[in-house]
């Protein structure tokens, strides 16, 4: 399972939570040294990683069964503020998420799960339990 959402400790948390549930490793791709190793990864069955890098998503997308598009920010006032100080900080910039909108086609088949707010984020993670 490939996990695409904005960098952060919701978003470490919510991974920790995704790969216990599942019971399959986590691996932050932050941790792999190259493509090799990106390679190695998609080979196995079964895991949970993100896709912060582009040149390391062909491989990950093409062995994924589910693509997970998350968004954890709070809802409301509180949440819309903190996310738009921290695209305001050049040092922290949100992530493109575009590409998330092509997966489909570049890899038909791939089931994408969009899960707009933490609380939609939760309730799918419970259901999977």
């Amino acid at each position: 399972m490939v996990v695409a959402g904005s960098p952060g400790e919701q978003l470490s948390a919510y991974l920790t939570r995704l790969a216990a549930a599942l019971d399959v490793p986590l691996v932050p791709l932050a941790e792999l040294s190259g493509p090799a190793e990106v390679a190695r990864l998609a080979a196995f069955d079964g895991w949970v990683t993100t896709a912060d890098e582009e040149w390391a998503r062909p491989q990950l997308l093409g062995r994924a069964e589910l693509l997970l598009q998350v968004e954890l920010e709070a809802a409301g006032f509180a949440g819309r503020v903190r996310r738009t100080l921290r695209r305001i900080r050049s040092e922290a910039r949100a992530p493109d998420l575009g590409w998330v909108a092509s997966a489909p086609f570049e890899h038909p088949g791939l089931e994408i799960v969009r899960l707009p707010d933490a609380d939609a984020a939760d309730r799918w993670l419970r259901e999977l339990a």
